[in-house]
């Protein structure tokens, strides 16, 4: 849930789901606390309790009171929005304090590693064990005079990089499973 800490600010909510790798818009359909994406293999649901055209027209606003948006698959949600992103939050940051836990970390610091290691473990796809290059692998990279970059696939060397970090640190279950991944890739080769 968003929330003010401190000021006056203002916000605007940009929600542009895109398929094919970022070259095709999904078209949208309005409801009364819900923007709905059609895109050609799913549907998304973005659920707000902020209004919904300041999301469609994507319009500035002060941000003066706890504000929730939830992206999930076209499903009516079963609670509010905003007691269910909370809800998210806890859990959220119940698994990462009990994951950070289990790392051995160094005493100077910890709260910088920590942030390294979950950004690590972000990397890492939990269902294969493979490991991404980077966690904007669908927008499109270039600037002028640069070639683009196509972030879609991870080299083994950047790979290693990542499981490596982890491994360091005492997430051996990263390793592990990049292993298995890799065993399961080269099979069919052998």
């Amino acid at each position: 849930p968003g929330i003010v800490l401190k000021g006056h600010p203002r916000i605007r909510v940009r929600c542009r789901p895109t398929f094919g790798y970022g070259w095709g818009s999904a078209e949208s359909t309005r409801g009364t606390n819900h923007i709905r994406f059609l895109l050609p293999t799913m549907t998304l649901r973005l659920t707000t309790d902020i209004p919904v055209s300041y999301v469609e027209d994507e319009v500035w606003f002060l941000l003066d009171e706890e504000v929730a948006l939830i992206l999930h698959p076209d499903e009516s949600l079963t609670e509010g929005s905003l007691v269910l992103a909370e809800s998210f939050e806890r859990q959220t940051t119940a698994f990462w304090k009990q994951w950070s836990r289990s790392l051995s970390i160094p005493l100077d610091r910890q709260e910088a590693v920590i942030r390294a290691a979950i950004t690590l473990k972000l990397c890492s796809y939990e269902e294969t064990g493979a490991v991404v290059s980077s966690l904007t692998t669908s927008i499109p990279s270039a600037s002028k005079g640069v070639k683009p970059v196509d972030c879609r696939f991870c080299w083994l060397r950047d790979s290693f990089f990542v499981v490596d970090g982890l491994n360091m640190l005492g997430a051996t279950d990263a390793l592990q499973q990049y292993l298995k991944y890799l065993r399961n890739l080269i099979a069919d080769f052998s």
